[in-house]
């Protein structure tokens, strides 16, 4: 079951928009609803890293804080 408030469904539209507004403004709350529309995803693969979980998890987040940040 999903968490209330954390829509999983994200048009394409939307996603541009917030990695515009992370982008151009550094917007954290943009960055803050990007990882959170991730944050399944990243959870369920930091189980297939040979590394803490807690460890694998920020990886990932800072690889796609990264991604996100080239313009």
């Amino acid at each position: 079951m999903e968490k209330e408030g954390a829509p999983r469904f994200m048009s394409d539209d939307e996603f541009m928009k917030l990695v515009e507004l992370a982008q151009t403004e550094s917007d954290v709350e943009a960055m803050n609803a990007i990882f959170q529309y991730f944050d399944p995803d990243i959870t369920r693969l930091s189980k297939f890293i040979r590394m803490p979980k807690e460890d694998a998890i920020q990886s990932m987040k800072t690889e796609l804080l990264e991604f996100i940040m080239k313009k």
